[in-house]
């Protein structure tokens, strides 16, 4: 039987305050999960209380997400979901609604594209705005979802994505489309350290990838390029940092590689931060297609730590800066090879630590923050009409 909906929800204001509702479904602490909750916390200060609503699976141990929002003193709700048949899931997430009386509801996630597609059906008036982070290929349910969730977002009064990519996919949604990128700010530790000291060998770079194991990550070509690198005498060991279907099907090809013991699976990391300043580089070889901004890019670079990362989704804006990292072919081995040889070979010289500062200085939470207040104003100008209204400018040039 499902628990009572739990809340830490922000006391009445005073005056009138623009409430924002943002709908997330995530049961670890997440890349848009951290954004979300840095963002909440900057609105505050500009008359905006942003509560996130998330949910708990009945009979799941406890979201560690839950424990990050209550330690950043973030609002939030917790709604008890009893998994894909559970009928009664709209009603519960309308009657949280209710209590928190939202101006704006936001939506992150196919499933909660769905959810308010409902609501919406059933009578729900309040404007909507849906956020696409990107899709994934991890079987042929969850390819299914991302078909039905790239037709609800566009019935959404505003559609955000995150990348020069996905507007051009999205760009029959016309003036309801909106691009905000990601930001980079400080990351509150999540967990204790990881220590990967016991990883290394003896005069051999340490490289990383922090990635959900699903096919569109390209973890495989990764593996192959570390499998080169040895055959060139230039042999690297690789930390992989995260879980996901496709994990026994690369590590039997590490194996098979004859490098599985160079190649160190090591689970959902909470505290990913720790490991940004124990590698040599950290890789992100992503497919085209299904990224937006990749929060990792922006951790990584904001701890100086050298990054090697396909064109795909907003890389390439995010370095666009000359030196900042390297940016290579997707889907090319032999160009992930070159990219993490550059990237070890000058990746930690002065001019490319500045270069980062100077890429990383382009994605100012501030800026985010212009960004949304601007789109809340398009949404709610009665509530904020001190804010500029027009498509907001986060597209870095």
């Amino acid at each position: 039987m499902a628990h009572e909906t739990s809340a830490v929800l922000p006391s009445k204001p005073a005056s009138p305050r623009l409430r924002v509702a943002a709908v997330m479904d995530t049961w670890i602490v997440s890349g848009p999960g951290r954004q979300l909750a840095a963002l909440a916390q900057a609105l505050k200060s500009h008359e905006v209380d942003l509560c996130i609503f998330m949910f708990q699976r009945t009979g799941r141990d406890p979201s560690p997400f839950i424990g990050y929002l209550e330690r950043a003193g973030v609002s939030h709700v917790v709604i008890p979901d009893g998994g894909p048949l559970d009928m009664s899931l709209p009603g519960r997430l309308r009657r949280a609604f209710g209590a928190f009386q939202p101006d704006i509801v936001q939506t992150h996630g196919y499933r909660m594209t769905t959810l308010l597609f409902l609501l919406r059906r059933s009578g729900l008036r309040l404007p909507w705005i849906a956020f696409f982070h990107g899709a994934t290929d991890e079987n042929w349910k969850v390819r299914l979802y991302n078909r039905l969730d790239g037709t609800l977002l566009r019935r959404a009064d505003r559609l955000v994505v995150l990348s020069e990519e996905n507007r051009r996919v999205f760009a029959d949604a016309g003036e309801r489309l909106r691009l905000i990128h990601n930001a980079s700010f400080p990351i509150p530790p999540a967990g204790e350290p990881v220590r990967l000291d016991r990883l290394r060998r003896a005069d051999e770079p340490l490289i990383a990838a922090i990635s959900r194991l699903s096919p569109e990550k390209g973890l495989d070509l990764l593996i192959e390029a570390v499998a080169r690198l040895r055959t060139r005498g230039k042999p690297v060991s690789l930390a992989i940092a995260g879980d996901g279907q496709e994990r026994t099907a690369l590590e039997r090809q590490a194996a098979a590689l004859g490098i599985g013991d160079r190649v160190h699976f090591l689970g959902t990391i909470l505290n990913v931060t720790s490991i940004y300043s124990q590698v040599d580089a950290v890789v992100l070889p992503s497919r085209p297609g299904r990224e937006g901004l990749p929060n990792v890019l922006l951790e990584a670079m904001r701890a100086d730590a050298p990054v090697v990362a396909t064109a795909a989704g907003s890389v390439p804006e995010v370095l666009a800066v000359p030196g900042s990292g390297e940016l290579v072919r997707p889907g090319d081995v032999d160009a992930l090879v070159e990219g993490i040889e550059a990237a070890l070979a000058h990746g930690r010289s002065p001019t490319a630590a500045a270069a980062r500062a100077a890429a990383i200085g382009r994605f100012s939470l501030e800026r985010r923050v212009a960004a949304h207040l601007t789109l809340y104003a398009e949404m709610r100008p009665d509530m904020l009409a001190w804010a500029p209204v027009g498509p907001p400018a986060t597209a870095v040039p």
